[in-house]
């Protein structure tokens, strides 16, 4: 070997070095001043915490290949299971170079990037965040010890976090519909868009949340559990937007405790079960419930409406109760005019329609409060 390329590889070398010291620095500064550079490890997670402003925020977005969804409110009452003082998003089991974040005044939106795309140049930058990612002490120590992964790749999870004087305010803000005054934060969330590209789909978890805004789930495969909402807007699984995605193969939904404006379930197969569950009279929507499949194993819909006061139309090869009593298929019952309508297309599934008398869920007037 040359003198000159002897040279070369040693300085090389101490570069590398050099760089791998400043990386290790920089984490130890960071730690030191409360600021995550790199990905907290625990019980074999990786997770890592964006903070994001809710002022001014109008859409919270988040793109990914496959893995669970939880979107907390209330989250910094002490006394709930799933608790921050914080409006956040905790990252699991993604690498820090593995997605973009992005906090602007109207959105907060989380994209996953695949391996190949990390290098690429977008119409908005560059989106490879540094080496120091990369070359840092964990990701070293897994290359050292790489025998001792685990065979089965650990579960991607995303958990949304909106404080309860978020919620509140949007509430609030929602009801009496006055703007507040400029000192004020002013609240505008009102869509949440949760879109998984893989074939595994995804599991999404909305929990304890008072706010009037859109959910959407756009999935190849949605499993949708809905506990203690209360939004005079729309919870949809379905198509996904301007009709470019295809509906899901399937869906496993789940609703307690909750009063929506309009709910829509579109899927090849679907399974639904709901108790507790109101409508919202006074809203845009012409429909309440809509649910729409090829086939399903259960469909059980419990309602704090009465069956009686429902306009109702339910098609089904399959048997069809309407509170416990077994009906003609198809199923109609015109009530009057407006909502709550309830409309099922299921294929072969069998279809329970029932007055839900056992939740503690109050019953939605003409005017959006609770009698």
């Amino acid at each position: 070997m040359k003198p000159t390329s002897i040279i070369s590889l040693i300085i090389a070398v101490l570069l590398t070095i050099v760089g791998l010291v400043t990386c290790f620095i920089a984490q130890n500064m960071a730690k030191s001043s409360g600021e995550q550079l790199f990905a907290d490890r625990s019980d074999g997670n990786a997770t890592i915490t964006e903070v994001f402003d809710p002022k001014n925020l109008e859409k919270i977005s988040v793109v990914f290949s496959s893995g669970r969804v939880n979107i907390y409110g209330n989250c910094d009452d002490r006394n709930t299971d799933h608790y921050s003082d914080v409006c956040k998003l905790e990252i699991i089991n993604f690498g820090e170079n593995d997605y973009v974040f992005k906090n602007t005044n109207s959105k907060a939106e989380f994209n996953e990037t695949l391996a190949l795309d990390r290098f690429k140049f977008w119409e908005n930058g560059f989106s490879f965040k540094g080496m120091r990612y990369i070359l840092n002490l964990e990701q070293l120590k897994s290359l050292l010890h790489r025998e001792k992964e685990e065979t089965e790749e650990r579960e991607k999870q995303i958990n949304i976090y909106l404080t309860r004087a978020v919620t509140s305010a949007l509430a609030a803000e929602s009801e009496d519909g006055t703007e507040q005054t400029a000192e004020d934060a002013v609240w505008k969330l009102n869509q949440i868009q949760i879109k998984a590209t893989g074939a595994a789909g995804c599991d999404v978890t909305i929990q304890n949340i008072n706010i009037n805004a859109d959910y959407t789930i756009i999935a190849n495969r949605v499993g949708l559990e809905v506990k203690d909402v209360t939004t005079n807007s729309a919870v949809k699984a379905s198509e996904g937007t301007g009709g470019t995605e295809t509906r899901p193969k399937s869906a496993d939904v789940v609703v307690e405790n909750s009063i929506l404006g309009y709910l829509s379930i579109d899927a090849d197969e679907l399974n639904f079960r709901s108790s507790g569950l109101a409508f919202q009279m006074s809203t845009e929507f012409t429909d309440s419930l809509k649910l729409n499949s090829d086939t399903g194993e259960e469909i059980r819909i419990g309602l704090i409406h009465s069956v009686a006061d429902l306009n109702c139309e339910i098609r089904s090869t399959g048997r069809i109760l309407v509170d416990n009593e077994d009906r003609s298929n198809p199923f109609t019952h015109v009530a009057g005019s407006g909502n709550p309508t309830v409309t099922v297309k299921c294929g072969d599934a069998d279809v329970t329609l029932l007055t839900d008398t056992s939740s503690s869920t109050g019953f939605v007037g003409s005017d959006g409060s609770g009698n």
